[in-house]
């Protein structure tokens, strides 16, 4: 079997810092690594190769610099490499590099996997792989945990994680993979296998010997810019609450908190939702278009956010607000989204989407497209939109913004795309230069549009034209433990840290949040051990959650946790550490072991909830 495997040398996410000046980021003295989901891809690829006799060549596009990532890629058990190099990639974006990539991925056909990670820490994309995918006309599977093989080896069963819970997908080969956190433990190179990477084949390729029109690549190829950068890190309070007892410290905490907002004010800020109009006066011919999400026989809540700021954004430019439903059995959703502000549902329907498919999902939405011209589409950051809308992007050779925090549009009438990166230090605005303009959007970002029943709209049925799909979804288990949909508007978010001891002592941190009306979140060291379910990891590998108050109870504070919760209002810390980097990064914190400081905590809140405080 043969494998390539895309990686990307990324710096470390961590000592990276902005020049507010220069409004650049400092790179100087910055170490650079294999994008951490890259080495799992890599570690897979070359256990895979070993069982099954093959071959694996790992690829990059990037500076001279770069060769120290296809270096250690060798050193760690692959065969050749081959390094994209030439000024003509020089400020590629996503679908340029998709391009580059999938160019050379085709000069090694025939191949059996490509494979590459999730996303990359810096940028936090998640594109490259969907759209390689479409480019080379092969599924694809975002997130993988698991891979296996049939005995024919002309199919592949692939376990991925979604927000809540895992889907199976039977895929033909070739196919295209990326690789979770969770995929298989990363490794690295021994001092034999530096050695005998030294002996291994290393190439350069350079953009015209990929084509003849190197324009396709670059600044010239990229269809999406970037204006300006510029720093969003929140200054933290760091104020350590002192006291004779701990019910003091407990009683001045809870005050304090009243004090910001708790249980007054926060529900009705956090909560202002944008009101429908009975009936919109559209004289333009644009129209504004949102992808809806459902989940267990729901709309799921981003859906209303997408059509609350859509009401906003298409009031700016005169435009239609549309929502798009793909798949059997949504046409009982439609009715709802003309409530929550759609002038006009579009029900994409096939057979073939009666079960979620990538690239089916991807053709549906894009013939669509082709066929009423939109003037905007934006679709919901989640393992949903992040997996297939990709591949629309590649397909109709759109520029594409993910996970944005924020849209506006500027006296041009362009969508500007507000997107965070480097763990959320940065935010850039980006504007793309093809139309239709094309977003996922970070759930928890957007006033929700609210219902209005009496709203009237019109019901368009579409019925694409599809091939038989590469990959579909043949199991999906949903963790009933995860309440992933209640991390993205939540108000409250109390996480469960190392700290905590164990998983019996969760129902302890549950009745505590359960007072709050707050879900629970994890830390990755809490995941790993299984105290959680992996959905509910927040962190740099997990992910990113804005609420007014974040109660992290036992967590050390590493950065990889902190950039999740960089957005949120308030961060109270309880730990045993007084040395913990929990307290440089908190706005509150009490010194002290939760499961002392936790009774009298709730005892304060309760007695605060109740009015008697």
């Amino acid at each position: 079997m043969k494998f390539v495997v895309c990686i990307k040398q990324v710096p470390e996410v961590s000592e990276l810092r902005f020049d507010n000046v220069k409004r650049t980021l400092i790179r100087e003295g910055v170490r650079n690594e294999i994008n951490p989901f890259d080495r799992r891809a890599l570690t897979f690829a070359v256990e895979a190769k070993k069982k099954h006799d093959g071959e694996v060549v790992v690829l990059t596009m990037g500076p001279p610099q770069a060769k120290e990532a296809l270096m250690e890629a060798l050193a760690t058990g692959a065969d050749r490499a081959v390094h994209l190099l030439d000024r003509a990639f020089a400020g590629s974006d996503t679908l340029a590099t998709a391009r580059a990539l999938s160019l050379a991925i085709q000069k090694e056909y025939p191949f059996d996997m490509v494979l590459c990670g999730k996303y990359s820490v810096d940028a936090e994309t998640g594109h490259i792989g969907p759209e390689v995918a479409q480019l080379l006309g092969i599924g694809h599977v975002s997130g993988a945990t698991k891979i296996e093989f049939t005995q024919s080896f002309n199919h592949v069963l692939i376990e991925s994680e979604t927000d809540y819970g895992f889907q199976t997908t039977k895929s033909t080969l070739p196919v295209l993979v990326t690789a979770a956190e969770r995929l298989i433990k990363p490794t690295r190179p021994t001092t034999q296998g530096v050695e005998a990477a030294k002996l291994k084949p290393y190439r350069i390729v350079t953009a015209s010997e990929l084509t003849s029109d190197t324009s396709t690549f670059g600044f010239k190829g990229s269809p999406t810019s970037v204006n300006e950068i510029y720093s969003i890190e929140v200054k933290r309070r760091c104020m350590i609450i002192d006291g004779p007892t701990t019910q003091e410290k407990a009683k001045t905490l809870v005050q304090t908190l009243i004090q910001h907002g708790l249980f007054t004010g926060w529900r009705k800020a956090k909560t202002l939702k944008i009101k429908p109009p009975d009936q919109r006066n559209i004289t333009g011919n644009k129209a504004f278009w949102t992808i809806a999400e459902v989940v267990r026989g729901k709309v799921r809540e981003v859906t209303y956010e997408l059509l609350g700021r859509g009401l906003q954004l298409s009031e700016q430019i005169d435009s239609e607000l549309c929502a798009v439903l793909i798949g059997d059995g949504t046409e009982e959703f439609s009715q709802d989204l003309i409530n929550h502000g759609a002038d006009r549902v579009y029900i994409i329907q096939h057979e073939e989407l009666s079960k979620y498919s990538s690239d089916a999902y991807a053709s549906a939405l894009a013939e669509t497209i082709q066929t009423y011209h939109p003037y905007a589409v934006i679709a919901p950051a989640t393992s949903f939109g992040r997996d297939f809308v990709p591949r629309v992007a590649a397909q109709l050779g759109l520029g594409m913004t993910s996970d944005c925090i924020g849209l506006e549009i500027n006296d041009e009438l362009q969508l500007v795309q507000l997107k965070p990166a480097f763990g959320g230090n940065i935010v850039a605005p980006i504007i793309s230069s093809t139309h239709p303009q094309l977003a996922t959007i970070r759930p928890g970002m957007l006033p929700e549009a609210e219902s209005n029943p009496s709203r009237k709209g019109i019901v368009v049925r579409v019925h694409p034209k599809l091939d038989e799909p590469l990959s579909k979804v043949e199991e999906e288990r949903v963790d009933d433990n995860s309440n992933t949909s209640g991390l993205d508007n939540a108000d409250v978010v109390v996480c469960v840290g190392f700290g905590v001891g164990g998983p019996e002592n969760i129902g302890k941190v549950k009745g505590f949040a359960e007072l709050l009306n707050a879900p629970l979140a994890a830390t990755r060291k809490v995941v790993d051990l299984e105290w959680m379910p992996r959905q509910l990891q927040i962190g740099l590998t997990g992910r990113s959650i804005a609420p007014r108050l974040y109660f992290a109870l036992g967590v050390s504070g590493a950065f990889n946790h902190m950039v999740g919760v960089g957005r949120a209002n308030f961060i109270v810390a309880i730990n045993k550490d007084p040395n913990a980097l929990i307290f440089k990064n908190c706005d509150y914190g009490i010194v002290g072991d939760y499961a002392e400081v936790l009774p009298s905590l709730t005892e304060e809140m309760r007695m605060a909830k109740l009015g008697r405080a």
